[in-house]
């Protein structure tokens, strides 16, 4: 840009002034922007001045969007659940906001929580809360143990100072451990 551009900015302003409308109520604007994120995102009452049907198809389509969000960071889930997932997850996110920290992945944990307490949460995608709990914990020590299968194993997960997270899988036989060839305890292969 040229160096004068400061300049020809004022001029423009004095030949076209800002416009100045009547004085803003900033505290009523905000009251009523509150109101619509309410009635998009948290199913709340429509305010007065919006069309009824257009507020309920944005709120429908934002509720599919962060559906599609946890479907992608939870594709066993999403997988498990096949083509309900959607549906199943839309209803279970009108009884809820979503979370304020933590995005798809916070979001997904508790619908999976929610399906846990219900009994509808797979063996595999309890490993895969088990490890999304990990992730978004802000301890800095954590253990996880699930169940997974077919074929049956116990997931374990460790977050820890300097090691990181990490996480193994141990194939469980007939009712007993099978520890794979060249295991030492303790040690690892």
């Amino acid at each position: 840009m040229s160096p004068r551009w400061p300049i020809q900015l004022k001029r423009d302003r004095r030949r076209h002034p800002l416009r100045v409308g009547p004085p803003v109520n900033r505290e009523r604007l905000a009251g009523q922007q509150a109101d619509l994120v309410r009635a998009l995102v948290g199913g709340g009452p429509v305010p007065g001045g919006f069309d009824p049907e257009r507020v309920r198809a944005t709120s429908a389509a934002l509720a599919r969007k962060r559906a599609r969000a946890v479907a992608r960071v939870w594709p066993v889930l999403a997988a498990d659940l096949g083509e309900g997932f959607t549906g199943r997850f839309v209803a279970d996110a009108a009884r809820r906001p979503a979370p304020a920290r933590g995005g798809a992945l916070a979001d997904g944990l508790a619908f999976a929580r929610a399906l846990a307490r219900q009994g509808r949460l797979s063996p595999n995608a309890r490993v895969e809360a088990m490890l999304a709990a990990a992730t978004l914990s802000s301890r800095p020590a954590r253990l996880g143990l699930a169940l997974a299968g077919p074929p049956r194993r116990l997931v374990v997960t460790v977050r820890a100072p300097g090691l990181g997270e990490r996480w193994m899988t141990v194939p469980l036989g007939e009712g007993r451990i099978a520890v794979p060839r060249g295991y030492i305890p303790g040690i690892g292969p």
